[in-house]
């Protein structure tokens, strides 16, 4: 019945959306449309004996998903890579990707799409990330006797996959070779529920900040804005944590930090706006900075250099938090930095992981901000954050060695 539901669903879905696509303002949506158009067409590939699937519903599972594709194409370099995406966010940043043979959108999820897209692809096996589900399409590949494994994956109580009417899905689980699992609450309720196919072997995304801090690039202009005094760095902010940061600068004006505004949302409105909000502190665009005295506050209008400009923070200050959508806490983490974020983040097993071990802290106003920068010892908490990093690294190779 449910499955029934399911398709009927889906099959609305891909009648209405040519139509609202086309009168709507959102180039995602425009993009998500288009963009599923073309996959089969673009799909016209060689055959090949080691071709590897991994689907991505954007890019934060892609850096997931990274550390297992590269590691593959290093120890076999004539593989192949195939990557399909959810989201136009992840494809349009990595339709590009130099190491696969093909980046595409994944089509709707109907019994004719699997076929058609197994076919055409004919993989090896097949890799989802952290949650992804997808009924007929995993319901194909089991038919095929294709292995599928789930990597990074992070399951709670109360997920309707564990209710009455999700046992469609949970049924499912039992297909997968294996499921990678991040963690030892995931790996017991699955045990509870039955499940063999499990193993806990963290998460791939510590070995990935790690290998990029290893591998990060100086930034002359931040290390010069920087100029040896204490940096806090706005990382991937919303106009919540954007709002905090106003009104703790306005209850601190002789604050002994420089900051950087990093945005989610780099839009040249949205710039406008922050620059409008800040006018008082007389912030500087990353691309148009030229020297240390001109400004204690930078706006990062760039793609690209957050990374870098982690490498120089004492404290990072993560956006999301107060949403329920928390952005990457590790990879300031990974750099030493410790973390502060809103108190909304049941959902990411590495931010309570993180408060446990004394590198993130929960704020909930201006205050309670003024208060963490007040008190806490960067240079002491270091050591403690890098290592946060070190210690949980090795779920690739974890995967890598199940594989073979």
């Amino acid at each position: 019945m449910m499955q029934f539901l399911y398709l009927a669903f889906i099959k609305v879905v891909e009648w209405l959306l040519p139509l609202v696509a086309k009168l709507s303002s959102n180039p995602k949506l425009k993009a998500f449309t288009e963009g599923r158009k073309k996959t089969f067409e673009h799909l016209q590939l060689p055959s090949h004996p080691e071709r590897y699937w991994f689907h991505c519903a954007s890019l934060g599972e892609f850096e997931q998903a990274r550390p297992v594709m590269e590691s593959i194409k290093l120890s076999n370099p004539e593989s192949s890579l195939v990557i399909s995406f959810f989201s136009p966010s992840g494809y349009d940043q990595k339709k590009d990707y130099a190491l696969a043979e093909a980046v595409f959108y994944l089509p709707l999820d109907t019994p004719y799409n699997a076929k058609r897209l197994i076919a055409l692809l004919q993989p090896k096996a097949v890799f989802f990330i952290k949650y992804e589900i997808w009924y007929f399409m995993l319901k194909a590949l089991f038919k095929k006797n294709i292995p599928v494994y789930l990597i990074s994956a992070n399951f709670r109580k109360g997920q309707y996959i564990f209710s009455f009417w999700g046992a469609w899905l949970f049924k499912l689980l039992k297909g997968y070779k294996t499921i990678f699992l991040q963690n030892k609450t995931s790996f017991d309720l699955l045990q509870s529920k039955g499940l063999t196919n499990i193993e806990l072997n963290g998460d791939t995304r510590y070995d990935r900040v790690f290998d990029n801090s290893q591998k990060v690039k100086e930034n002359a202009n931040i290390a010069i804005f920087k100029n040896n005094i204490p940096l806090l760095i706005l990382g991937s902010s919303w106009p919540k944590e954007e709002s905090i940061l106003l009104d703790y600068l306005k209850g601190n004006i002789t604050s002994p930090l420089r900051i950087i505004i990093a945005p989610h949302d780099i839009s040249d409105k949205h710039i406008r706006e922050i620059q409008k909000q800040f006018e008082d502190f007389k912030p500087v665009l990353y691309t148009e900075f030229n020297s240390p005295e001109s400004s204690d506050l930078m706006i990062l209008n760039t793609i690209g250099h957050l990374a870098s400009a982690y490498n120089y923070a004492d404290i990072a200050f993560i956006g999301g938090g107060f949403t329920g959508q928390l952005h990457n806490i590790l990879e300031p983490l990974s750099f030493g930095a410790p973390v502060v974020t809103g108190p909304i983040h049941h959902k990411f097993p590495e931010a309570e992981m993180a408060r446990q071990a004394g590198v993130l802290f929960e704020i909930h106003s201006s205050d309670d901000l003024a208060k963490i920068l007040s008190t806490i010892n960067y240079q002491a908490l270091k050591p403690n954050a890098e290592n946060f990093i070190m210690d949980r690294k090795g779920a690739t190779q974890s995967i890598l060695n199940t594989l073979n």
